[in-house]
């Protein structure tokens, strides 16, 4: 392919793709030289280096060769902050990246408009390409760039036999649009869609309350613009002033929001975490204001406003999103579908399924038209297909799974090539159980060698999933000198979470003599759930790792008491609480071993009660605010041989407390005794103990617990104590008296 002729061809397939409103993927495989010289022969490129129209993913510095010279391009996307760029556009993207990083392939995809095009460049013939011979995911992915109609590949050193002419394909509907006449919609809003949504959310702040709303939308699709559109009309039509707080998962994802909000205010300049508005109503002046707040921050601090809006809210986890519910009640929540921050499909079925319970009165609206390109889009379709982003769960029939029927199956990564169902099945249900799922964990499945996946599936249909990966026991003499780095903090071994978390935090520097199977996700079809199906995975996984042969079986995740209890029935043993909360899930994280082999097992005991002896003692600091709920559910499962024993002179003080004849400071260590065992000994669940919990163990302020637990003051609180344990004495005689008897 020579300059003229891709500059040819460019020509043509430019007026087309403006004419579909479509946008186009071109890979360019050769040296960075010659791709180069093709794209130099575009106007907009080669004139203006730093031109806004065009951006380059690189993952060198210094992007091409020009006259013997490295030549830096402005437009230069950089690599760990791609993310950054959602919510922009550009007419153009470079995309070079021979290890070809599908996260940002697929996020930056959509940000080229109507038009563009997408440029990748491979720097080895797809024929014959070492890259893509190493990787199963290269593999599929490059397959369905040949087979793909509207893909063009322009190889060095190969002429292109395609019909340039025909080769950009007219879809009826893109014409009927072209000669459609253009319809005027309000609110400058692009599409009827659009414009529906905005009404929507104008209706959560003018409608009754408890009736949030869910709006969903693919990329490209205006969502973010109508949510800024709506709260501009409200600020401008309402007789008040407006407090509104904006939520996602990071401040770049309302870049959109306060841009629109800006435009459709008519001011110059905002800011892109707060914009105020003063306006005049009736001779009174009004100030609104629209603020964006962290997820984190709005749940602690708990501020008051007059509408809540959730953008990306699949990105954030459910418990967090179902907080919000309990304190909020004109809210609107909004996500992409099958977007490139969260797993839609997740807070589709599970967070609507709570919102269900709680309000039942929500309303549900999904933007299917696009607003940056027309339907049918080429690019947009590649994208969903290569990512699996539009991967559909089959249909399950509940009443004919059961226990007997299910068979447990270890997947050959090489046939899944050849089984696209089946590869659409597993990970369309691996993405409902995670909140983060993403492009990468495709390609993790696919090229690991270190992860298996297991499934049970029901006839032909796939009810569960599990990604499992081997680590521990690192032999040679060059894995140990890696080891004895990581034993002094200053390296890290990949793909070995468990024996390196052991031994940097909990001081187990045996750690790499054993064998561990770590399983990284588990999902079970959400038609499924609360059916015991994942309990009974469990054993068939505890099951399969005893004939793997390893020594533990073991699990890091954001620990929620729903969680910690699930695993902690089936056998598995705290390791480790983070003393901070996890960026991505908002939660603590939780590291738990189950014993497989014999010689496991009693370390298992000794990390375990090492793990509670560190726990009872920084639950006063470290752990001061862990939730009470979840410090509850932890000191129920301590094993005896931890805890402390009560002295005849700590049941004196308690005694004396419970009978108010002595201080709450003079009895305080006694209580904080009989606390722990009352816990580990009798499964205490009732609302009440959380109180003695916070005070007496993590040792909150009183002004704290008494905020937590709405008391007026000192003197409530420490009734509350008194009352709780002579409510205890009271049962423990009446439990006596009907013994005896």
């Amino acid at each position: 392919m020579s300059p003229l002729k891709f500059q040819s061809w460019f020509k043509q397939a430019k007026q087309k793709l403006l004419r579909q409103q479509h946008r186009q993927l071109v890979v360019l495989v050769g040296s960075k030289t010659w791709a180069h010289s093709l794209l130099s022969t575009i106007d907009s490129y080669s004139h203006n280096k730093g031109n806004e129209s065009w951006a380059i993913y690189s993952a060198d510095k210094l992007f091409f060769l020009n006259d013997n010279k490295l030549v830096f391009n402005k437009s230069k996307v950089a690599k760990k902050n791609y993310r950054h760029y959602l919510g922009t556009q550009y007419q153009y993207l470079v995309f070079d990246d021979k290890q070809l990083t599908i996260d940002a392939f697929a996020a930056l995809s959509g940000t080229i408009s109507a038009g563009g095009m997408l440029f990748l460049l491979w720097p080895e013939s797809l024929d014959d390409s070492v890259l893509i011979r190493k990787s199963l995911f290269l593999q599929r992915f490059f397959e369905q760039i040949v087979t793909d109609k509207n893909a063009l590949i322009f190889e060095q050193g190969i002429e292109q036999k395609t019909d340039f002419e025909n080769f950009i394909i007219n879809s009826p509907k893109a014409n009927e649009l072209q000669n459609s006449p253009i319809e005027v919609i309000p609110l400058t809003c692009k599409t009827r869609e659009q414009f529906k949504a905005v009404k929507a959310v104008q209706k959560v702040f003018t409608g009754h309350r408890n009736r949030p709303l869910v709006l969903t939308a693919d990329r490209g699709r205006g969502k973010s613009s109508a949510l800024a559109i709506a709260c501009a009309e409200l600020i401008k039509n309402t007789e008040q002033a407006l407090s509104i707080i904006i939520c996602a998962p990071h401040q770049q994802a309302v870049d959109i929001f306060f841009t629109q909000l800006a435009h459709s205010l008519e001011l110059e300049n905002s800011s892109k975490t707060e914009l105020t508005y003063a306006h005049i109503h009736l001779k009174n002046q009004l100030v609104s204001r629209v603020t964006f707040v962290p997820i984190d921050i709005l749940l602690k601090d708990l501020p008051q406003t007059s509408l809540l809006l959730i953008d990306e809210a699949a990105a954030i986890p459910v418990y967090l999103l179902e907080k919000v519910i309990e304190h909020y009640h004109r809210v609107v929540f909004a996500t992409t579908q099958h977007g490139y921050e969260g797993a839609g499909r997740g807070f589709a079925l599970k967070f609507q399924q709570h919102l269900q319970c709680k309000t039942p009165n929500y309303k549900r609206l999904h933007i299917k038209q696009p607003i940056r390109w027309a339907k049918n889009d080429p690019l947009e379709q590649f994208v969903f297909f290569a990512c699996l982003l539009n991967a559909e769960l089959e249909p399950l029939n509940q009443q004919q799974v059961n226990l007997n029927s299910l068979s447990l199956i270890r997947h050959n990564k090489a046939d899944l090539l050849k089984n696209e169902k089946l590869l659409t099945q597993l990970f369309s249900v691996l993405v409902t159980a995670h909140y983060q799922t993403s492009p990468s964990d495709l390609r993790l499945m696919l090229d690991n060698k270190q992860v298996t996946i297991v499934s049970l599936s029901h006839e032909s249909v796939i009810v569960a999933v599990a990604l499992l990966i081997s680590e521990g026991m690192c032999a040679n003499e060059c894995q140990q000198q890696v080891i004895q780095g990581v034993k002094q903090g200053q390296q890290r071994l990949k793909d070995q979470f468990l024996p390196q978390s052991l031994i940097n935090h909990c001081g187990f520097e045996q750690a790499f003599d054993y064998r561990y199977l770590r399983i990284m996700r588990i999902a079970v079809h959400p038609q499924i759930q609360q059916q015991g199906i994942g309990r009974y995975f469990l054993a068939q996984l505890s099951a399969y790792a005893q004939q793997q042969q390893v020594d533990f079986l073991g699990t890091s995740f954001g620990a929620n008491c729903s969680l910690l209890k699930f695993w902690l029935a089936a056998d598995f043993k705290l390791m480790r609480i983070g003393f901070t909360k996890d960026q991505a899930s908002g939660e603590h994280s939780a590291l738990l071993l189950k014993a497989i082999s014999i010689k496991s097992t009693v370390t298992l005991t000794e990390l375990n009660r090492e793990f509670y002896r560190s726990f009872h003692y920084l639950l006063s600091e470290a752990y001061q605010h862990l939730s009470t709920k979840l410090v509850r559910l932890i000191l129920q499962n301590t094993s005896d041989h931890v805890l402390p024993p009560l002295t005849l002179f700590d049941q004196q003080n308690i005694d004396a407390f419970a009978n108010k004849k002595r201080l709450y400071y003079s009895c305080v260590f006694s209580l904080h005794l009989w606390l722990l065992q009352h816990l580990a000994d009798e499964g205490v669940n009732d609302e009440a103990v959380l109180l003695l919990i916070a005070r007496i163990l993590q040792k909150r302020s009183v002004s704290d617990v008494c905020q937590q637990f709405n008391l007026t003051g000192k003197k409530a609180l420490n009734q509350q104590l008194v009352d709780y344990m002579q409510q205890y004495y009271q049962k423990k005689f009446e439990d006596t008296e009907t013994s005896s008897a």
